[in-house]
């Protein structure tokens, strides 16, 4: 009697799987037929973009005349500005703090070095004799 239902059940739910997600009938239509060549708006002239994505060479710019006349020479010996290479190496220059000698820094260290010393042979020697603050 369990066999029986069974049976029937699987026929059952086969029949109603023929037409499921797997075995629907296919839409045959090819994807050129349901969309269109190009975007609807888009307009096919590249001008507009290339023009904003490619700046006018120099040579074809219009730039504005001088009022005065261009003196090269002078212009050549003014000091450099601030903003090109030289100017900013000699700015550099007048910020580079002057750097100390090996031989002044070995010192300094020393003298450092001994002024502590002092300070724990002091130190040590008042712990040994009294039981006050200690002050260096």
């Amino acid at each position: 009697m369990g066999s029986t239902t069974l049976n029937q059940v699987e026929s059952s739910t086969a029949s109603n799987n023929s037409h499921g997600y797997f075995n629907a009938p296919v839409d045959k239509t090819s994807s050129s037929e349901t969309s269109p060549l190009s975007t609807p708006g888009l307009k096919a002239d590249e001008s507009e973009h290339s023009a904003a994505s490619k700046p006018i060479p120099a040579l074809l710019r219009d730039f504005p005349k001088p009022h005065d006349e261009v003196d090269v020479k002078t212009m050549l010996d003014r000091q450099p500005g601030r903003w090109t290479i030289q100017g900013q190496m000699e700015a550099n220059q007048r910020r580079a703090k002057p750097a100390l000698k090996e031989e002044e820094i070995k010192a300094q260290r020393l003298q450092d070095f001994e002024k502590a010393k002092q300070d724990l042979r002091a130190f040590q020697g008042h712990l040994r004799t009294s039981s006050e603050q200690w002050r260096p």
